[in-house]
């Protein structure tokens, strides 16, 4: 596992953990709990936000793993720039809700993973652009 880069592993934990998050209680009152996969609760944000950690720990697991060919460019954004957005959402989601009281420790591992995920993804975003020329005057 020496070509794994850390911002690789970032990505990867960081979205296993928040589609693990979703399983936990996001929020807790008393004996009630509900979890992110409780539509009652949350909506359907609880499912979307746990589609998105498993994309983001998917993905690039299959790309540095298991060789996976995934295309470069899905309508002209990259798959980091898509990473990022994925993350973002997920770090909105998770701190916006955790803003709203009453959370439980998957609501807040949700948004520690996602903003862990995000950091990742840009790292990555970063990196893929430091080889192009620097930008010129208009």
């Amino acid at each position: 596992m020496d070509g794994i880069k850390p911002s690789t592993m970032m990505m990867i934990g960081g979205g296993a953990v928040l589609f693990i998050s979703t399983f936990l209680d996001w929020w807790s009152v008393g004996r009630f709990s509900a979890s992110g996969w409780e539509t009652d609760a949350f909506g359907i944000l609880g499912i979307i936000v746990a589609l998105f950690g498993l994309a983001l720990a998917a993905g690039p697991a299959l790309t540095t793993f298991a060789n996976v060919d995934l295309p470069e460019e899905v309508v002209g954004f990259t798959r980091n720039q898509i990473y990022v957005v994925l993350a973002d959402f997920g770090f909105l989601v998770t701190f916006g809700l955790t803003l709203a009281g009453d959370t439980g420790i998957g609501l807040i591992l949700g948004f520690i993973s996602s903003a862990v995920a995000g950091a990742g993804a840009f790292m990555e975003m970063r990196a893929e652009g430091a080889g192009s020329a620097p930008p010129t005057r208009f």
